[in-house]
C-alpha cells in the first residue's frame, strides 16, 4: 500500500513539472540523491528526465540518467541491466562528445566488470575513464576523478595494502579540491570510509577509526547506502582487531539497512563477513545460517527471475478463480479446468519421464565411458594471433619449445591450476615463459582445442570425477561446484556444464545417484 501512495504522489509531482519549466540539473540531482536511499524512486525521476531530454534535446542529461540508471541496477546486483544502461550511456555520450559522460559510462562499466571478475577489461574501462577527464580540473571533473579512482580498489587484492590506500589518498585529494561544499562533504563520506577501511588492513586502526569518524560526522540520516557501508566498514576494522563481538554489532546494523533497502551486493559482503566473525566466536549455527544466506544472495538473480514469474502466474491464477466464482457456468467451467490440468499433468509427467530415461542414459555413458571431447572451434580472439593451420606457416616452433610446452601444460594439468579464477592465456603463457601464439597452437595440435575450450573441458571433467567418486560432492550447491572449478558465476559454470555433457549440473547428480 505505502508503494503505491508514493508512485501516485510521483506521478502528481511529474505532472507538476511538465506544467513548468524543467530544471534537469536540480532533476538530476534528485534522482541521484534518491539511488543511495530507495533505487525505485530514483528510477521514476530518472524516466522522466529521460522523456523530457529527449523532447528538448538534451542529449547529456540523457546521457547521466542511464548512468545512474546503470548504478541503480548495479545496487541490486542486475549484471546485465548494469552494463547495458552503462553501454547506452557511453553510445549517447560518445555521439555527442560528452567526456563527462563517458567517464561516468566507462565507471559504471568498469566497475561492473571488475565484479564479474573481468579484471583485465576493468582496469581497461576505468584508465579510459580517467583519460576522459584528466584535465578537467572544475568540480565535476575533481569528481569523476574521485569516483573512478574509488572503483579501482575493487581491482586490487587482499595483499596490495599499498595500492589500496594510494588510490583511497588519491580519491580524497579529489574530493577536497571540489569547490560546493554539500556535493564535496558527500562524496567524501565514501572514501573516507573506503580509506578506514584500507588501513584496517594494514593495522593501522587508530588512524582508521579517525576517518570513519569523519565519515559518520558527514553522512546523512537518510543516506541508507552510504551508512550501510559505513557500519560494515567499522565492523571489519573490529573484526580484524579480533573484536568478534563489536564486529557482529556492526554488521548486523549494516545487514539491517541492507534488507530494508534492497541493497542486495552489500548484502553479500556483509553476510560473508558475519560468517567468518560468527566462526571465531564458535557460534556454528549462525555460521551456518549466514554461509547458506550468502550462497542464495549469490544466485539471486535467477532467483528474483523465478519468484518474478511465479508471482506474475500465482495472480493469474488468482485472478481466473475470482471470475469462476463471479460466472453462471461454474460447473461446466470447473470440469473443464479439470480436464485441461488433467491433460496438461499427463503430458508433464510423460515429459519428465522421458527426460529422466535420457538424463539416465547420458549420464551411464559419461559415468562408463568419459566426456566426449566437444569438436575444435575457432576462438575470435585466438583467430586474430593466429591462422586457421593447427600450427600456422608463419610460426616456427621447434621441437625443444613445443617439448616445453606440453611438459608445462602437463604440470598444469596434474597440480589442477586451470581451477584457477580468472585464468587466462596471458597468464598461463607468462608462467610457461612462452607467447600465446605458442601456446594456442600447441593446444590446438596436441588436444584439439582452443584455449577455452581447453579449459572448461579441464574443469568440467574434473568436477564430474569428483561427483562419480566422492559422493559429498554431490551435496554440494551448484554455486559451491562453480566456485571450486574457477568460474565466475552459477550461471556461466552450468552453460558449461551442460554445454560439454549434454545435461544441467542439477540433473547430472540426480541421475548419478539413480546408477551409482
Amino acid at each position: 500500500m505505502g508503494k503505491k501512495i508514493i508512485f501516485f504522489l510521483f506521478l502528481i509531482f511529474s505532472h507538476s513539472l511538465f506544467s513548468q519549466q524543467f530544471d534537469f540539473e536540480r532533476q538530476y540531482k534528485y534522482a541521484r540523491s534518491l539511488a543511495s536511499k530507495n533505487p525505485d524512486s530514483s528510477e521514476i525521476v530518472l524516466n522522466t528526465i529521460i522523456d523530457s531530454a529527449r523532447k528538448k534535446n538534451q542529449p547529456n542529461y540523457i546521457a547521466k540518467a542511464y548512468y545512474l540508471k546503470s548504478f541503480n541496477s548495479y545496487l541490486r546486483s542486475d549484471a546485465k541491466g548494469s552494463l547495458d544502461f552503462a553501454e547506452k550511456a557511453l553510445k549517447i555520450s560518445t555521439e555527442n562528445n560528452y567526456a563527462p559522460g563517458k567517464a561516468l559510462a566507462y565507471r559504471m562499466q568498469g566497475t561492473q566488470y571488475a565484479k564479474l571478475g573481468l579484471l583485465k577489461e576493468a582496469s581497461e574501462s576505468l584508465n579510459k575513464g580517467l583519460s576522459e577527464i584528466k584535465n578537467e580540473n572544475t568540480d565535476e571533473g575533481h569528481e569523476l576523478k574521485g569516483m573512478i579512482y574509488n572503483s579501482f580498489l575493487i581491482l586490487f587484492n587482499q595483499n596490495e595494502y599499498q595500492k589500496k590506500e594510494s588510490y583511497s589518498k588519491n580519491a580524497v585529494r579529489e574530493f577536497q579540491q571540489i569547490k560546493n561544499a554539500p556535493r564535496r562533504n558527500e562524496l567524501l563520506v565514501s572514501a573516507y570510509t573506503n580509506l578506514g577501511y584500507n588501513l584496517s588492513e594494514t593495522k593501522k586502526f587508530d588512524e582508521a577509526q579517525s576517518f570513519f569518524v569523519k565519515a559518520l560526522a558527514l553522512v546523512g540520516n537518510d543516506n541508507h547506502y552510504l551508512k550501510s557501508n559505513i557500519l560494515h566498514d567499522i565492523g571489519f576494522s573490529y573484526s580484524q582487531q579480533n573484536k568478534p563481538d563489536s564486529a557482529v554489532s556492526y554488521f548486523q546494523k549494516a545487514l539491517k539497512i541492507a534488507n530494508q533497502y534492497g541493497f542486495t551486493e552489500k548484502k553479500i559482503e556483509i553476510t560473508k563477513n558475519l560468517e567468518e566473525a560468527y566462526k571465531k566466536l564458535k557460534d556454528p549455527e549462525n555460521v551456518q545460517k549466514y554461509k547458506l544466506e550468502n550462497l542464495e544472495l549469490k544466485d539471486s538473480v535467477a532467483y528474483n527471475q523465478k519468484m518474478a514469474v511465479n508471482k506474475t502466474l500465482t495472480q493469474k491464477e488468482e485472478n481466473f478463480d475470482s471470475q469462476l466464482i463471479k460466472s453462471h457456468s461454474l460447473s461446466k467451467g470447473l470440469i473443464t479446468a479439470c480436464i485441461m490440468l488433467l491433460l496438461l499433468l499427463g503430458a508433464v509427467i510423460f515429459n519428465m519421464i522421458s527426460l529422466q530415461k535420457k538424463h539416465k542414459k547420458t549420464v551411464t555413458q559419461i559415468y562408463q565411458q568419459g566426456i566426449t571431447p566437444v569438436a575444435y572451434e575457432e576462438d575470435p580472439h585466438e583467430v586474430e594471433d593466429q591462422s586457421g593451420s593447427s600450427i600456422p606457416a608463419d610460426i616456427k616452433i621447434s621441437p625443444e619449445a613445443e617439448e616445453h610446452i606440453l611438459a608445462g601444460l602437463k604440470a598444469f594439468e596434474e597440480n589442477f591450476d586451470f581451477n584457477n579464477k580468472n585464468i587466462s592465456r596471458y597468464n598461463v603463457s607468462n608462467t610457461l615463459n612462452v607467447n600465446t601464439k605458442y601456446l594456442s597452437a600447441v593446444i590446438r595440435k596436441h588436444k584439439n582445442f582452443n584455449f577455452n575450450q581447453y579449459i572448461n573441458h579441464l574443469r568440467i571433467n574434473y568436477i564430474v570425477d569428483k561427483l562419480k567418486n566422492d559422493p559429498q560432492y554431490r551435496k554440494y550447491k551448484i554455486n559451491h561446484l562453480a566456485e571450486i572449478t574457477g568460474y565466475s558465476s552459477h550461471s556461466a559454470f552450468s552453460l558449461e556444464f551442460k554445454k560439454i555433457t549434454g545435461i544441467h549440473p542439477s540433473a547430472f547428480i540426480k541421475a548419478l545417484e539413480g546408477i551409482s
